[in-house]
C-alpha cells in the first residue's frame, strides 16, 4: 500500500512537472512570435484622459500597434510602429466618407506646412473601397502623403477603429499621443503643431 501511494506521489509530481514546462513553452512561443497588441478600451481611456489634463507632451504609455500595408500603387510595403524619425499622423478614411473629404483638405495644408518634421499616412480601410473610388478621392484632393490600403482591415482592427474619419498621432518613440474623430480645422491645426514640437 505505502509503494503505491509513493508511486502516486511520484507520477503526480512528473505530471504537475510537465505541466508547468508546457505553459512555460507556451509563454516562450508566444514571446518569440512577437504578437501584436492591439489597442482597448482600458488604452483609448488612457490616451482621452491623458490628453484632456494638464499633462499634455507628456507620454500616454500606450504603444501604437505596428503594423505593415501595401501603398496605394502597389509599389512597396510600408512598416508603421516603434520608434521613428517623425512623429507620425495616422489617418483612416474611405472614399464615401463624407467627413473624410472635408477632414482630406485640411490635412493636404497640414502636410505641405509640415513635411519636413512629421510623417503622414492616409489609412483607406479598403475592404468595401473599388481602387478606382480611392485613386479618385486622392485625385480630387491632391493628397501628396503615403496611401496605404488596409485591406483585411488588419491596421483598423488593431487601433480599435469604429467610425471614418479617426486619427492618430504618434511621437517619435512610437507612443499615441492623441485620437480623435473629424474637429474642426483650428483644433487640427493646433494638435498638429504641437506633435510637430515632439
Amino acid at each position: 500500500m505505502k509503494k503505491n501511494l509513493w508511486l502516486y506521489i511520484a507520477l503526480l509530481l512528473v505530471v504537475i512537472f510537465a505541466a508547468f514546462q508546457a505553459v512555460n513553452n507556451m509563454a516562450a512561443d508566444k514571446a518569440d512570435t512577437g504578437e501584436v497588441k492591439a489597442l482597448d478600451a482600458e488604452d483609448l481611456e488612457k490616451i482621452i484622459k491623458k490628453k484632456d489634463s494638464r499633462e499634455i507632451g507628456k507620454s500616454t504609455g500606450v504603444k501604437a500597434p505596428p503594423f505593415t500595408l501595401k501603398s496605394l500603387d502597389g509599389s512597396n510595403y510600408v512598416s508603421i510602429g516603434g520608434k521613428s524619425a517623425k512623429p507620425i499622423v495616422l489617418n483612416f478614411w474611405a472614399s464615401w466618407c463624407d467627413a473624410c473629404s472635408v477632414e482630406a483638405l485640411e490635412l493636404r495644408k497640414l502636410h505641405e506646412q509640415y513635411k519636413d518634421q512629421i510623417d503622414f499616412y492616409g489609412i483607406n480601410v479598403t475592404t468595401e473601397e473599388q481602387p478606382e473610388n480611392i485613386k479618385a478621392f486622392v485625385t480630387k484632393n491632391e493628397l501628396k502623403y503615403s496611401i496605404l490600403l488596409d485591406e483585411h482591415k488588419h491596421a483598423a482592427d488593431l487601433y480599435e477603429l469604429h467610425s471614418l474619419p479617426t486619427m492618430f498621432l504618434i511621437d517619435k518613440d512610437g507612443y499615441i499621443v492623441d485620437t480623435f474623430h473629424l474637429v474642426d480645422p483650428l483644433e487640427l491645426d493646433e494638435k498638429i503643431g504641437r506633435l510637430a514640437k515632439r
